[in-house]
């Protein structure tokens, strides 16, 4: 009897995907299949996205992967009240950090998936929240 061979699956690309509705109000936002690299880094962890120029640290694995996480929704938050979209985050880590990190032998591979719903209202005022006197 021959045993089939066992095939590594192939690797599915990054997506990263921004909806919004009408009003410009509601937006989406979903990463899949980010490659995040979580290494020890003296009595800390480091975790830093590949696809996505994004860290975080902390002082556990999992505090490292919530502080990510949480981290990483704060910021797209962030590029869509000043951008009004995720593009600036959609740029890979530098060829160095790849370079470094990827045959890190402590290194904790991981994929990454992240969806969240963010609501920015628009002011009608710029400088709205400033105070002069």
């Amino acid at each position: 009897m021959k045993v089939p061979k066992k095939t590594r699956k192939k690797a599915q690309p990054a997506v990263a995907v921004h909806a919004i509705d009408k009003a410009g109000v509601h937006h989406l936002v979903g990463f899949g299949n980010i490659r995040v690299i979580i290494i020890p880094d003296g009595a800390a962890y480091f975790a830093q996205g590949l696809e996505i120029d994004y860290a975080a640290q902390g002082s556990t694995v999992k505090e490292t992967k919530k502080n990510f996480e949480v981290g990483l929704e704060a910021t797209i938050q962030q590029h869509l009240k000043i951008y009004g979209n995720i593009k600036g985050l959609l740029q890979p880590a530098p060829a160095s950090v790849w370079q470094e990190l990827v045959p890190e032998k402590t290194a904790l591979h991981n994929s990454y998936w992240h969806v969240s719903e963010h609501t920015i209202e628009h002011s009608a005022l710029p400088y709205e929240g400033q105070l002069y006197t």
